[in-house]
């Protein structure tokens, strides 16, 4: 049996023998591309059919129909022509009988600009359908990613574990042809066991999420596959600054249009009520024969109802409502300013995360790779190199993680800023 140098002595071996290894293996990600980064999400012509297909957005497409049937229905008006007709027979003292008829027609009449002001309601309401057709599919957007994202996790979490698999598979072998050689305990042999099936325990759980990503993926989005790749992109780092990011997120905004857009139409709608403080008057023209067509009269008539104090608390409920729609769009905009501050630093910090975690991955990966080699040598042990070996795979699990961390932040951060699957 090979001699066991003592712990701390092989641990500076492994230490000092690990630099070559980390040159290595240290080998920096290329700078990322935009097409790098396009490549793990899927097409975007599949993204657009798929987002379009959706029942919120299909229920947002039927919105904007009903938002146009309203502007028409406003532009015409609520108010309608009404046709009286009347007959009646008269009798006089000297036997005779007459007749008498009439006939008129009479409409209710906009005044005072409420025409205009209900054109107006119309045309806000329609552009408030296309404001919410156009954050819905912001929303979906974003759900989309989370989901893609989730489900690349994954994928490469179970990759990783599949390969720590592959390597404990082959520290079982070492272990058992050394205890077959007599050059180490069947101690040895058992702990390789024991972590073998320790780590196929965890990659079968890793096989169920995948599946259960994947299942959930395909559910949700039918026509999208999963990219597997075997190594990710270096995430792309956030060269323009957090002002700009922060302004591009604002200017273009949906969910803070759409806020606004119903301060707009709550406004109209207050100033529409407050117009029928005064009365629509009823205009008509009439005609009638008498006395069996022995008189005839035309004329004209005009009413107007009375305002009563229901007009004037109406008036006052649509004003408060208002000024109710007016302060959610300010709380609308200050809830979008913090996400969008929250999105962009999170997409800056997450790419330092990542950097940092490489180097740890690096230099784990490095002392895994030469521990092995000293075990094979008989100057590690094997618990030893099990250890290392969990670290190191501790490690790269974790900087895989950062690294789809920082690109789903990226790829968050041109979402919001309407740079990745705008709507026509």
């Amino acid at each position: 049996m090979n001699h066991i140098l003592p712990t701390t002595i092989r641990l500076a071996l492994i230490s000092i023998a690990s630099y070559s290894a980390i040159a290595a293996a240290s080998n920096v990600l290329p700078p990322a591309t935009p097409a790098d980064i396009a490549a793990i999400l899927p097409p975007e012509q599949v993204v657009r059919k798929t987002l379009e297909n959706l029942p919120q957005l299909r229920s947002g497409t039927l919105n904007k129909e009903l938002a146009q049937a309203s502007k028409q229905r406003l532009e015409a008006g609520s108010h309608e022509w009404l046709m009286r007709v009347s007959q009646a027979r008269r009798t006089e003292q000297s036997g005779d009988s007459l007749r008498d008829q009439e006939i008129a027609i009479e409409r209710p009449v906009r005044w005072f600009g409420k025409a205009s002001k209900d054109a107006a309601i119309g045309e806000k309401t329609v552009d408030m359908a296309q404001l919410s057709y156009a954050d819905s599919w912001h929303e979906a957007g974003r759900s989309l990613l989370n989901d893609w994202f989730d489900t690349l996790r994954a994928v490469a979490y179970r990759q990783r574990l599949q390969e720590q698999a592959d390597i404990t598979g082959q520290l079982r072998g070492m272990a058992e042809k050394r205890v077959k050689a007599g050059d180490a305990a069947r101690l040895e042999l058992m702990l390789a066991d024991t972590e073998a099936k320790r780590v196929e325990a965890q990659l079968q759980q890793a096989q169920l999420r995948e599946e259960q990503q994947k299942q959930a993926l395909a559910t949700l989005y039918s026509g999208l596959q999963i990219v597997e790749l075997q190594q990710l992109p270096a995430p792309l780092k956030t060269e323009q600054s957090h002002s700009y990011w922060v302004d591009q997120i604002m200017d273009d905004n949906h969910e803070l249009e759409l806020a606004e857009a119903e301060a707009a139409l709550s406004k109209l709608q207050a100033s529409r009520i407050a117009a029928e403080r005064m009365p629509d008057p009823t205009v008509g023209i009439r005609a009638a024969r008498e006395r069996s067509g022995q008189e005839r009269i035309y004329g004209i008539s005009i009413s107007i109802p009375l305002s009563g104090t229901a007009r004037k608390a109406d008036a006052s409920a649509a004003a408060l409502k208002s000024k109710m729609a007016e302060e959610k769009y300010q709380f609308t905009r200050l809830k979008v300013t913090r996400e969008a501050q929250r999105v962009v630093s999170e997409s800056q910090k997450q790419y330092t995360i990542w950097q940092t975690m490489h180097a740890v991955q690096q230099q784990s990966q490095a002392q895994a790779t030469t521990a092995l080699a000293a075990y094979k040598l008989g100057e590690v042990s094997l618990s030893d190199t099990l250890q290392i070996r969990r670290n190191a795979i501790d490690a790269t699990l974790a900087a895989e993680a950062a690294q789809i961390d920082a690109l789903f932040a990226h790829a968050r951060l041109e979402l919001d800023a309407h740079k990745l699957w705008v709507i026509d």
